[in-house]
């Protein structure tokens, strides 16, 4: 019903350009032009409408590529997002998780797609499908010479070993392992597609092969081997690879058929040919899954860096942010909250002050967040949005419901451990709090942003007082940050604050 519609609606509109007085006399003016165009619409001429849709979707895919390497030379927002991004991924992770996308990527590693074309080729062979044949070829070599060549050109570094769960010595963009998602498994999608008669097998195909290919690039990022970046200029650059194949394919087909020659053997022989390869194929992958467990990466700890008390006003904020970040890096709040406490103190101050330790971001807690906004369920310990700071995903966060005892309404401050200690050993936490009225509701969604309120001061005045109140505070000092100054965050709240932070120096 759909395609009937669009076809109507193109016709419709096609004729009204067609009829046009102004368009008429522009096309007596300049026939060659408008012959010219009107070829390359036409879907039976040779290099008529296959060529032109082709060749409009090969440029499309080529400007988003080179604008992806725009923003990597100019260090734009996109670049800017890269680190933030993995920072946050690595809050999901699991050993099962870790595990599974250990799999993942090995779906695109060298070893197994290897065995996974020359396998591919065998079938071709025998099925005499010599398009498939050479198309599968040359696009997976021909990728693979691509993807080394930018690589050496562009030579970016990988993210962050800190970060990473497996090793990688080559440069990271673009991501090869994302490449060749695209150019075998992509093609492969491509040929059951074609192959294929009935339309929800075709469906099938189509979004299996698309959650394989989307699953891969995420691994990729998930493991720390690869900044989303790389990913993104990847997947772009490979579907304009696929188009330039695909297109290629369509109009030889169309206009050069050639004679369908017989199997060299029986349907049925090489239907046995053929699962017999899937099957070593699966056996060898397993295998190489478990003779290569994940070992992630021996790095160095951090050396925490010892700071006088006096000094913390001074040396905090020397090489260190003052305001809390978006995951673009857009400034959101200024830090108002300086605490002095080993981890255990912190919690068990918030706690016995009526505060909730808020759970860790995953995906399970994410659903039951978004479990008690539909069912309006308490959860008082609902994560909410990370926030940012020196690139890095809140280390902490604490919330204190209001009377509702619901996620919508709360005390809420998020908490990022300093590479500073004190000579005791007590660690620097850095700190944003303000107060979260409500879920914010836009065209009739409830999105999982909250509107805050405006004079954040309120909130850092209510956190020292509360810790003041239950005898948890041994001292307290109040330094200027920023100064006065009034903000709009990119989730829509604006903000007031004199720009002023307490120092909270905890007892034991």
């Amino acid at each position: 019903m759909v395609k009937t519609i669009f076809k109507s609606v193109t016709k419709s509109i096609g004729r009204s350009i067609k009829n046009d007085p102004e368009v008429q006399r522009l096309r007596h003016k300049y026939p060659r032009f408008f012959n010219f165009i009107k070829k390359r619409l036409t879907p039976n001429e040779k290099y008529g409408l296959y060529l032109t849709v082709g060749i409009l979707f090969t440029l499309f895919f080529i400007y988003l590529f080179f604008g992806i390497v725009q923003d990597y030379i100019g260090q734009d927002i996109l670049i800017r997002t890269d680190l933030r991004i993995i920072n946050l991924v690595s809050h999901f992770r699991t050993p099962f998780l870790n595990k599974f996308m250990l799999f993942i990527t090995y779906l695109a590693k060298a070893e197994i797609i290897t065995v996974a074309v020359i396998f591919s080729l065998i079938i071709l062979f025998l099925l005499r499908k010599w398009s498939y044949f050479n198309n599968l070829l040359v696009f997976v070599l021909g990728g693979e010479l691509f993807v080394w060549i930018i690589k050496n050109i562009v030579s970016r570094p990988r993210p962050p070993l800190a970060e990473a769960l497996v090793s990688e010595t080559s440069y990271s963009f673009p991501s090869g392992h994302s490449f060749v998602a695209i150019a075998f498994y992509g093609l492969i999608t491509f040929f059951l597609f074609e192959t294929c008669k009935k339309k929800y097998k075709k469906t099938l195909i189509l979004i299996f092969g698309l959650i394989l290919v989307i699953l891969i690039g995420f691994s990729r990022i998930f493991l720390g081997a690869h900044w989303p970046s790389d990913v993104l200029a990847s997947y772009t650059s490979g579907l304009a690879w696929l188009s330039i194949i695909i297109t290629t394919a369509q109009i030889k087909r169309k206009f050069h058929p050639k004679l369908i020659h017989s199997p060299h053997l029986k349907h049925k022989t090489v239907a046995k040919i053929a699962l017999s390869l899937i099957i070593i194929f699966s056996i060898f992958t397993y295998l190489f899954y478990k003779t290569h467990p994940l070992k992630p990466i021996n790095t160095t700890q951090t050396t925490k860096t010892i700071i006088q008390l006096k000094e913390v006003n001074t040396k905090l904020f020397e090489k260190l942010p003052k305001i809390s970040e978006t995951i673009t890096g857009a400034p959101a709040e200024p830090i108002n909250i300086i605490t002095i406490a080993s981890k255990d103190t912190l919690t068990k101050a918030f706690i016995d002050s009526g505060w909730y330790l808020l759970d860790p971001i995953n995906t399970k807690n994410t659903f039951k967040l978004i479990n008690s906004i539909i069912k309006k369920k308490s959860y008082p310990k609902t994560p909410g949005l990370p926030v940012f700071w020196d690139t890095r995903a809140n280390d902490l966060g604490f919330g204190k419901p209001t009377s509702e005892n619901l996620a919508s309404s709360r005390h809420h401050i998020h908490f990022w451990e300093t590479d500073f200690i004190t000579p005791e050993g007590q660690t620097i936490w850095v700190g944003t709090a303000h107060f979260d009225q409500q879920i914010k509701k836009k065209f009739n969604i409830i999105l999982p942003i909250h509107s805050t309120e405006l004079i954040v001061d309120k909130e850092r005045e209510e956190i020292k007082n509360t810790l003041e109140k239950n005898n948890f505070l041994k001292s307290f000092e109040k330094i200027d940050i920023t100064g006065l100054s009034y903000g709009v965050k990119k989730s829509g709240n604006n903000f007031l604050t004199d720009g002023q932070a307490y120092i909270l120096y905890l007892k034991n």
